[in-house]
């Protein structure tokens, strides 16, 4: 999605909010809602997808009593900005985007770098952690040492002659946690005869 066909659609979810949108290209700011009157201005020169989302969830909040633009002690604004980078991050990956892209991101919807960049990061890490704790923690619960015994025996096949066994590579090979290390030892020694 271009920036163009980004600000477009953002500018369609406020109209779908029932808010009247009037472009003025002298305006002062880039974008301001006035929530209490159902009305959004924005210059058109100026405004990035990232002020305009920000509008957008102003709109979506609510909010009412901001104080100054983008004003960084107000949590309203602080939410706005946080809440923002995540509907375009949103957004983003459903057009196909992804972390490894997050230069194009940053460039499409001129949002903050640095701001971009820690919630993106947070939410990314947090996910990849959540998903590996649930791979890990399957894996956990389906093993036993019949399972351990049957993928050594597998492995131990691919061989002619055993010098030497590298257990983290078994364990790569099969998928399995490196948690398992301890007890693939046991079991190779235990299958191999060097206890």
């Amino acid at each position: 999605m271009s920036r163009q066909e980004l600000l477009e659609y953002l500018l369609k979810e406020i109209e779908k909010c029932g808010f009247k949108i009037v472009d003025v290209v002298f305006f002062p700011v880039p974008a301001a809602v006035n929530v209490d009157n159902k009305i959004m201005i924005f210059n058109s020169n100026e405004a990035s997808p990232f002020e305009v989302a920000h509008e957008l969830i102003h709109i979506l909040n609510k909010d009412n009593h901001r104080g100054d633009y983008f004003d960084a002690t107000n949590p309203q604004e602080v939410r706005a900005n946080h809440e923002a980078v995540l509907l375009l991050w949103e957004i983003f990956e459903a057009n196909g985007g992804s972390y490894e892209y997050f230069n194009v991101f940053v460039n499409t919807t001129d949002a903050p770098f640095e701001l971009a960049e820690s919630i993106i990061k947070n939410e990314y890490l947090e996910m990849h952690e959540a998903i590996t704790e649930i791979f890990e923690d399957e894996i956990k619960v389906s093993i036993n040492k019949q399972e351990m015994d049957d993928y050594i025996v597998d492995y131990i096949s691919y061989f002619d002659v055993i010098e030497s066994v590298n257990i983290y590579q078994f364990l790569d090979r099969y998928h399995l946690s490196h948690s398992f290390y301890n007890m693939a030892e046991i079991e190779f020694q235990h299958l191999l005869g060097t206890v």
